[in-house]
């Protein structure tokens, strides 16, 4: 049996961008059909075997993290969710393109995220 590993990745946006709709995308492989707003955090996991079949065959159990969206400049909005950026090993970056402002503020997110004593492995930006 392959080795378990535990890979976190934070999803960050702003609201209403389609953070909940892609984690759910991600981990249940259906669409979400009547997204709530996320207070707070909300975790999801999707198991995943990387070279499955091969002698490197490893199972990952990835937790996506969907980070609630607000990217208010109030520090107790920010030290708040400093706990989620604990141990983090990627971030997912998501904005909606019918929104200018949300593409924008990106740069903030990505800001607030690298601005820890651990920086994640890798970022990647999604198109809404």
């Amino acid at each position: 049996m392959a080795s378990l590993d535990r890979v976190k990745v934070l999803v960050l946006g702003d609201s209403g961008v389609g953070k909940s709709s892609l984690v759910h995308l991600l981990c249940q492989s259906q669409v979400l059909g009547n997204p709530s707003w996320t207070v707070g955090c909300s975790v999801d996991v999707r198991v995943h075997d990387y070279k499955e079949g091969t002698p490197e065959e490893k199972t990952y159990y990835i937790e996506l993290w969907d980070v609630g969206g607000s990217v208010g400049s109030a520090s107790s909005v920010k030290s708040t969710r400093a706990v989620f950026y604990n141990s983090v090993n990627g971030i997912i970056l998501v904005h909606d393109l019918t929104n200018k402002k949300s593409s924008q503020n990106l740069y903030r997110w990505s800001l607030e995220a690298l601005n820890r004593d651990s920086v994640p492995t890798g970022v990647l930006v999604t198109n809404g």
